[in-house]
């Protein structure tokens, strides 16, 4: 590169290097070191390391907690990833095309669940799922169902949680689903609805295939959010009952803060950063080519 093009682009780079401060600091450093510490034992009382080589990955293949709560995970994850997105498409679709003032107030109230706290909404939706006055079971008890230990059943627990997560993602998908709607060329629209298309029709022939980048993009940040989820379960469930909830990174939090035991816990967060990465890939390399950009 030119010293002239070097002054061209010095601009960029100034506005970059705060973002790209953060990055490293607070993401690429915690990674690296989190990978080399997951090859030590470390109580985080000592003050040097003992290094143990792979005994940390050794003992995380062989223990029957990690498997049950990586298949938790992987099962709370395709429960909530895609009904967030279906809902939400759903709710997307009612909004677009509709009055400006009223999709702006719509999407401000779906939006509301993003930015406020997790903690304070998993206790509102402990509330709710309080089996003797919460608002599910009685919403259920309208139809004749027996009310249940939504947190507190082994069969429910899992569900309850899932049910949260899919509520407080969808003002999310929402509202970027309604963006790649209303990018949609008016002229297509009106061809479609010139040469007879159904509303269905074309819902299905023009609006879904102009909005695969948006559901692309959905289908990965949600894989990922979905893998972190932890707030939640430590609020509502701690895990339990009897470790029914006990999601991957609750195991990790639970190795790491509560036991001390930080190389293992780090080699947890490896083994989940792989599997993300390695979901993240696939998603791209199955699902990409299918994108269809406007």
């Amino acid at each position: 590169m030119t010293l002239e093009k070097w002054k061209n682009n010095l601009a960029g780079y100034l506005f970059l290097a705060p973002s790209l401060l953060v990055l490293i600091v607070f993401v690429m450093i915690p990674i690296f070191y989190s990978a080399g510490l997951s090859f030590f034992s470390w109580d985080m009382l000592r003050p040097n390391p003992t290094f143990i080589g792979l005994e940390n990955y050794e003992r995380m293949f062989t223990n029957d907690e990690f498997y049950h709560s990586l298949k938790l995970t992987f099962l709370f994850a395709l429960i909530t990833v895609p009904g967030s997105l279906s809902i939400a498409l759903f709710f997307a679709l009612l909004l677009d095309r509709g009055s400006k003032k009223l999709i702006v107030l719509i999407r401000s109230m779906f939006f509301m669940p993003m930015v406020t706290s997790t903690v304070a909404i998993s206790v509102v939706w402990m509330f709710i799922f309080h089996p003797d006055y919460g608002l599910m079971n009685q919403f259920l008890g309208w139809f004749g169902v027996e009310p249940l230990s939504w947190l507190n059943d082994t069969k429910t627990s899992l569900l309850s949680i899932s049910i949260m997560s899919i509520w407080k993602s969808i003002g999310y998908c929402v509202i970027i689903f309604l963006a790649g709607l209303q990018s949609i060329d008016n002229q297509v629209m009106e061809a479609a609805k010139v040469d007879g298309a159904t509303k269905w029709q074309t819902i299905i022939k023009i609006k879904l295939p102009l909005l695969t980048p948006s559901i692309f993009l959905l289908l990965i940040l949600q894989t990922i959010e979905q893998f972190q989820t932890f707030s939640q379960v430590d609020v509502m469930t701690q895990g339990g009952p009897a470790k029914s909830s006990e999601l991957i990174v609750v195991q990790l939090y639970h190795y790491a803060f509560e036991l001390f035991q930080m190389g293992y816990a780090s080699a947890i967060s490896m083994v989940i950063f792989g599997i993300v990465l390695l979901l993240v890939l696939l998603q791209m390399l199955l699902l990409g080519k299918k994108v269809h950009y406007q």
